[in-house]
């Protein structure tokens, strides 16, 4: 809920939008954004029938690339989660 400040004189003063939005809200819509649109191109490729060809070209130009980053998040994400446990159990 939008808040709303009170001056002086007891008037309402309405913030700016830049006032009241923050950056990780932002990039948090844009994120949603770009999940959204992703969707309804994955479903627009799969009424047309292209999804899988899509999905055999996308691999096979950039396989490497695929897996070397699902490494780094896993692992990323395996030591993230063992410090969690540590910290847990002090």
């Amino acid at each position: 809920m939008a808040k709303t400040v009170l001056s002086n004189k007891g008037r309402k003063t309405a913030r700016t939008f830049f006032k009241e939005s923050s950056l990780l809200r932002m990039l948090r819509f844009a994120f949603l954004l770009f999940l959204s649109f992703l969707l309804v191109y994955i479903y627009y490729l799969h009424l047309t029938g292209n999804l899988q060809k899509t999905i055999q070209h996308i691999w096979s130009n950039h396989q490497q690339v695929i897996i070397a980053t699902s490494i780094f998040i896993t692992y990323t994400v395996i030591i993230f989660q063992l410090g969690v446990w540590r910290g847990r159990s002090r």
